[in-house]
């Protein structure tokens, strides 16, 4: 192969990477940890070229930000969060809240700043939502694990119901969370239904066995913390008995 064969491949080569060096890079900082030591960003990367078309994906990313090669993807953002512009750039949406919050998506940090659930908008009115392990890496989507015992109600009764929304009430332990979903129903599927009511649920997640472990329906948080009570205490190991000392004689 010659010199100018070469050169020639050498111009195909970068003429390939160089729209992921022009175009991937830019982020837009979402959430940070507790303890300041993670935050949680959106970036845009290069996924494929077709002709002249770029096309991107949005991941979302959480990064340690002393030590930012240190990173993992969580999930992909949608067209709900990041709007992409003319220029090929992105920009994200916020309220007019004080101080302003982003409308697609927002993180609720366990207290040790070592794990979170984000809830993302993926379709307009379609939430779900992960939870992010940081020691071990992963992102597990947990959404219909927390619907299963409304959606089974909903289901046995035949209601009419929209998808629920999700609330973290509390952290009720290091390792349980406390979630509250909630439903607008009407009683009939194939009817119009003038009147409308709220289905609830009180769902304990376990994060340790990233599940759901216990439920309350239609409970006032009072009671359903007293039921989540009452599973934690359960769960707690059984001391083993010491044996008593037996006495000798002198």
């Amino acid at each position: 192969m010659n010199f100018f064969q070469k050169l020639f491949l050498v111009i195909i080569f970068l003429g390939t990477i160089f729209p992921l060096k022009l175009w991937a890079g830019q982020q837009a900082y979402l959430s940070e940890s507790p303890n300041g030591r993670y935050r949680v960003l959106v970036e845009q990367v290069l996924d494929r070229r077709v002709d002249d078309n770029i096309f991107f994906r949005y991941p979302v990313i959480l990064e340690n930000i002393e030590n930012p090669d240190r990173h993992f993807e969580t999930a992909d953002a949608g067209p709900v969060l990041v709007h992409q512009t003319d220029k090929k750039t992105f920009e994200i949406e916020w309220d007019n809240g004080d101080p302003p919050r982003l409308k697609a998506v927002r993180f609720d940090w366990a207290p040790d700043s070592l794990k979170y659930f984000m809830h993302l908008e993926v379709l307009d009115g379609v939430w779900k939502t992960y939870f992010v392990d940081i020691n071990k890496g992963t992102t597990t989507d947990i959404t219909s694990d927390l619907e299963k015992t409304l959606s089974d109600r909903i289901d046995f009764h035949n209601w009419d119901c929209q998808p629920p929304q999700f609330e973290l009430v509390q952290w009720t332990q290091p390792y349980l969370a406390f979630f509250k979903l909630t439903s607008i129903c009407g009683k009939n599927k194939q009817k119009e239904n003038p009147e409308l009511f709220y289905a609830d649920d009180s769902v304990l997640f376990d994060t340790e066995q990233v599940k759901s472990v216990s439920n309350c329906s239609d409970c006032k948080d009072e009671g359903a913390l007293k039921k989540f009570d009452k599973y934690y205490n359960k769960s707690l190991p059984t001391p083993t008995p010491t044996p008593e000392e037996t006495p000798t004689s002198e």
